[in-house]
């Protein structure tokens, strides 16, 4: 009888226990991390751009962005230290998929022994997917989601293509393309996205997606109705337009712009100096050199809709969480994988951007408006490659005192996503400290979050930097002549030297101040050092020979 009564005991202690466990998975928020490709700083509307984007708008005006948050400037690096909370360097990308050298952080993919949110997510009793890009691992080298702690996953494998591509990769199963995924890209993410919700949501755990669009990174392909919407929308050209993006970013207080004249970047034309042309006659490619406005206009209307479609299916998963009822806990994030793009590609003379037989970039000129007030772009660790929007909507947790706040004073990275979504699944995360680098924003988003004196690091391709509270120290790699001239840039002085710059007070980066404070440079460049040694960032020449 004793023992009768106890084994009952047992069954009811063990009953309660798993009750207890489920009710605690029910409290839990549901977590989108979303990333976009090769957006600008400033061209979703809400930081101040013309694109209309109503869906992120909504986000972030019930929600709250960040007006100092980096990437790594690059996209490899950057997904992966979202992925894993640490720097690419000791996630096994400092670089991009191509090895660099043989040590480990450049390998070229995530390491084996580093977690990625995947993994730490399912651990807390997370059904985990992930949509779109990959991009820290392939096939060759079996790095893929579903092998990284992915319950479901769909990417395309192929170089990217929004109209043309062949092959997915979808829950270890590398096949051809079906009926239903033979249309645009992005509007094939969102589908994905959306039966992967359906699907974990009819399961008690709640779920976790990373999902990744290729949009809006070239080739310009975009659809007819889409690209129409934005016919004329940038006809009076970067220079003006900037001019009225520095206003509108000044008035939703992002970024205070303190110089009474904007410092003109010597490599785009003045809009006024190129030819008005003909929007009925035939397309001119870059390459021809016969390029006029009406050619420069098509490509940012193709664009702008590239962005528009993935704010569109953006909203289409809003729709959907808001019907099943899970809407207010489940927190979305937003974020960049670097800033605008200015490499210059196409050279199909007479294809006009948007449609597949298509393939080209927007090129510097309209890169510059979208990193608007910035300097550089994609690949530069000045604010124009590393600055992206972030914006954080979570209904059931954030306080409404804080709905529509821009935070200005602390800053974050990538690296904080991973301790993000931890923190707010419930975890220990100080117990984590060891294993990841980044830290939570929670603090941040519910108002006493005291971000602004932390240290954080750049390396990619060379390019150096560390900001410290209001410093920044950056230095320019100008060794890699190949790169340079691969991209349309005119090649620099070869001297690589460290440069000063207080971004708080000047975030534009037009004051450079080493000479002014030669002990902070010292200090700083110390503490880059010993940061660099500690995740194994070589310098570049070491890395690639010939330079």
């Amino acid at each position: 009888m004793k023992k009768s009564l106890i084994a009952l005991f047992l069954v009811l202690f063990v009953c309660q226990i798993n009750l207890s466990f489920a009710n605690d998975l029910k409290s839990k928020p549901n977590i989108i991390v979303i990333m976009s490709d090769d957006i600008g700083f400033s061209d979703i509307g809400c930081y101040g751009g013309e694109v209309e984007t109503p869906n992120l708008d909504y986000l972030a005006d019930n929600g709250v962005r960040f007006s100092q948050f980096y990437n790594t400037a690059r996209c490899c690096p950057s997904r992966a230290a979202l992925l894993t909370g640490k720097y690419p360097h000791q996630a096994g990308v400092g670089y991009m998929t191509r090895a660099l050298g043989t040590t480990k952080a450049y390998q070229g993919h995530l390491r084996e022994d580093v977690k990625t949110i995947g993994e730490y997510m399912k651990n807390q009793g997370y059904i985990t997917m992930h949509v779109g890009k990959w991009h820290v691992g392939n096939l060759k080298n079996q790095v893929l989601p579903d092998k990284r702690g992915f319950d479901k996953t769909w990417t395309r494998i192929q170089r990217v293509n929004y109209w043309n591509f062949d092959h997915v990769y979808e829950n270890g199963d590398f096949r051809e393309v079906t009926g239903d995924e033979k249309k645009y890209l992005t509007d094939i993410e969102g589908d994905k996205a959306i039966e992967y919700i359906e699907e974990a949501t009819q399961n008690d755990p709640p779920f976790f997606m990373y999902l990744a669009f290729d949009a809006a990174h070239w080739p310009l392909h975009a659809k007819k109705e889409d690209i129409q919407k934005y016919k004329n929308r940038f006809n009076n050209g970067w220079d003006q337009l900037r001019k009225e993006r520095i206003k509108r970013i000044d008035s939703l207080g992002l970024v205070s712009y303190k110089k009474p004249e904007e410092i003109k970047n010597s490599l785009v034309p003045r809009w006024d100096s190129i030819p008005t042309g003909d929007i009925n006659k035939g397309y001119h490619s870059f390459e021809s050199g016969l390029q006029d406005q009406s050619d420069w206009n098509r490509k940012m209307e193709v664009y702008a809709a590239q962005i528009d479609c993935m704010d569109q299916n953006i909203g289409r998963i809003i729709k959907v969480l808001k019907q099943k009822g899970i809407f207010e806990n489940t927190m979305i994030i937003y974020v960049q994988d670097n800033g605008g793009c200015a490499e210059l590609i196409g050279k199909h003379e007479g294809v006009a951007p948007g449609g597949p037989d298509s393939y080209a970039s927007y090129n510097l000129p309209w890169a510059y408006l979208s990193n608007t007030p910035f300097r550089r772009y994609k690949h530069f660790l000045y604010e124009g490659g590393i600055s992206t929007p972030c914006i954080i909507h979570w209904p059931k947790s954030i306080p409404l005192k804080r709905n529509g706040v821009v935070e200005n004073e602390s800053y974050g990275h990538l690296i904080d996503i991973l301790p993000t979504c931890l923190d707010a699944a419930g975890a220990d995360v100080e117990s984590l400290k060891s294993e990841l680098e980044g830290q939570s924003l929670l603090p941040e988003i519910k108002g006493y979050g005291e971000n602004a004196n932390r240290t954080v690091f750049w390396e990619h391709e060379g390019n150096r930097a560390i900001r410290k509270g209001p410093w920044k120290l950056i230095s320019r790699y100008s060794k890699d002549v190949g790169y340079f001239k691969r991209w349309g840039y005119p090649v620099p002085p070869r001297e690589q030297v460290w440069e000063l710059y207080n971004v708080v007070d000047d975030r534009w980066e037009q004051e450079e101040l080493s000479i002014n404070y030669p002990d902070l440079v010292d200090s700083l460049i110390n503490e880059y050092k010993g940061w660099a040694q500690k995740v194994g960032a070589i310098p570049r020449e070491e890395l690639v020979e010939g330079l």
